[in-house]
């Protein structure tokens, strides 16, 4: 029998594990942080968890993120972009609430560190 694949935690970089973009801005809870001040940590939101490693470098750390992207899946995008929005997250330009050709409603916003997000509900 085949083992069964339950999860993938992100692992996303940033320069200031400290920042609060994913709890104050994404609604996101702390589970878990390590080091003082902290260098790695784990949040979660509804049963997904990501974790968020410190590159101590900041011009690496920038480097590593503005070619690093992840895709957050959501059941209700639209409701979800006003909450963003209401908790003070800036969209990324060219990223507003949008049904894309491949069928998904989408938005994408740039974390403090460079990361494309896209929160996405599949068709």
């Amino acid at each position: 029998m085949d083992a069964t694949v339950k999860a993938a935690v992100p692992v996303l970089p940033s320069i200031n594990v400290s920042a609060s973009w994913w709890i104050g801005v994404c609604g996101f809870s702390e589970t878990f942080s390590h080091g003082d001040p902290p260098t790695y940590a784990g949040i979660t939101r509804n049963g997904i968890s990501i974790h968020i490693a410190c590159l101590s470098d900041v011009n690496i750390g920038r480097l590593v993120g503005d070619q690093t992207m992840v895709r957050i899946l959501v059941d209700d995008v639209a409701t979800y972009y006003a909450e963003y929005q209401r908790r003070g997250g800036n969209v990324h330009p060219n990223g507003g609430l949008q049904k894309k050709p491949w069928g998904s409603t989408e938005f994408a916003a740039i974390d403090p560190c460079g990361v494309c997000v896209t929160f996405a509900e599949p068709s």
